[in-house]
């Protein structure tokens, strides 16, 4: 095996471990959805993701990778909160 098929190996390995956690953290967005939709609170919360940009993307090496990654990953949570809320 050469060395470009090691770093495939690895890169494989470490998007499954992230789609894994993925899956565990958008169960977890379902459960926030029916905590909002109980407490009649609203999906978007523009400060809550300000707040978590900067302390989570702050000090990265690939801060705008981070950013963008992350936005992605908001909105797929509201997506599926919204799903949630209206079943």
């Amino acid at each position: 095996m050469n060395d470009l098929e090691k770093y495939r190996q690895e890169i494989e390995a470490i998007t499954k471990e992230m789609l894994d956690l993925l899956e565990k953290r958008l169960e977890l967005s379902k459960e926030v959805a029916r905590y909002k939709k109980e407490h009649q609170m609203p999906i978007f919360q523009p400060e809550r993701e300000k707040q978590l940009m900067t302390d989570l993307c702050a000090s990265r090496q690939y801060r705008e990778a981070c950013e963008r990654f992350l936005k992605e990953l908001m909105d797929l949570s509201k997506a599926l909160q919204k799903e949630e809320i209206e079943k």
